[in-house]
């Protein structure tokens, strides 16, 4: 009898044991799904916590600021978590195809970024993509269609913006000078493609030289003064990223050339925006980065969740002329 009693005993307590066991390992596998994130056998997130990158092309800069700032706003509304990191500036390309590197082993949910070159990044956008981390491109797009979306300037029609505004300050015709950013990066070649399409239609109008500053401005201000002293008759220059317009606005004041030669440029910077106020730039054409960023980290938590997004989202653009810019400086 107490053989059987005994048998009883050590069979409860096995299963006690086994019970044990199993309920502790369902908390264990649960507490990774609430860290980490699951998804569903249809692909959609199964929980709250979703892990958004945001790549920007440098983390310089008051246009990366006010991107980062929107970027905030959204982890703060939606209730995601975001990293927003980029590289030391907007040249360094193999440091950003490292950066996404690095994000696609940490399996991260989703990928927002504005590449430094539009082909470079490519390869390892689609890597990610394959490796079922969606991604949108943020400001400037990649040559490929396995992105999701891309948020931000409709940068050819920016383009013919400011070269509308070129061809009204120079009254059709007048030699222009072009200084873009980094060579490579698609915003800005759709931008120029759209400048020149507008003044080409001018034909007094002659572009005598694109140079790229490198995102420098000290090298866009050594653009322009050689400009200046190789062609007396300068009339205008583009200046086709945030660097462009201030760099040539120093160039151009310097040698007493204010109003002459006219400044047609990207972004509302600090500096521009005081050379606009002052009369020594004439038009900006100013995007909409807070937006880029609030909406860059919405739709990929969409895209997380299963939802449809839009495969482009055209955030517009704003033009400031020195009038405007005063009314923007006494804010």
């Amino acid at each position: 009898m107490r053989s059987i009693i005994l048998k009883r005993a050590i069979a409860l307590a096995l299963m006690f044991f086994a019970s044990s066991i199993f309920i502790f390992g369902c908390q264990r596998a649960a507490e990774r799904n609430i860290k980490t994130g699951s998804k569903s056998a249809t692909g959609k997130k199964t929980d709250s916590v979703i892990s958004i990158a945001i790549v920007p092309k440098a983390l310089t800069g008051e246009y990366w600021a006010r991107c980062k700032r929107g970027v905030m706003k959204a982890q703060e509304e939606l209730g995601v978590r975001v990293d927003f990191i980029g590289p030391p500036s907007e040249v360094d390309v193999d440091k950003q195809v490292e950066i996404v590197e690095n994000l696609i082993s940490r399996g991260v949910d989703g990928i927002g970024i504005s590449p430094c070159d539009g082909d470079a990044l490519v390869p390892v956008i689609e890597k990610a993509i394959a490796k079922g981390i969606p991604v949108v491109t943020v400001d400037s797009d990649a040559n490929t269609d396995k992105r999701l979306c891309y948020i931000g300037t409709d940068n050819r029609k920016a383009g013919r913006v400011a070269g509308e505004q070129m061809v009204k300050l120079l009254g059709g015709k007048g030699k222009v000078l072009i200084i873009t950013g980094v060579p490579g990066a698609q915003n800005l070649m759709e931008r120029v493609a759209g400048f020149k399409e507008v003044v080409s239609k001018h034909p007094g109008i002659k572009i005598i030289s694109e140079q790229a500053c490198q995102s420098d401005q000290v090298l866009a201000l050594n653009i322009a003064e050689n400009a200046l002293t190789a062609d007396k008759d300068l009339a205008g220059i583009f200046g086709v990223n945030a660097f462009g317009a201030p760099g040539a606005a120093q160039a151009v004041e310097s040698r007493g050339l204010a109003g002459k030669v006219k400044i047609v440029g990207f972004d509302a910077m600090p500096d521009t925006l005081k050379f606009c106020a002052d009369g020594v730039v004439q038009a900006i054409v100013e995007q909409r980065p807070y937006r880029m960023g609030y909406l860059a980290v919405k739709l990929l938590k969409d895209a997380i969740e299963g939802k449809k997004i839009p495969r482009v989202v055209d955030t517009g653009v704003d033009v400031i002329t020195p009038s405007e810019a005063k009314k923007l400086l006494r804010k």
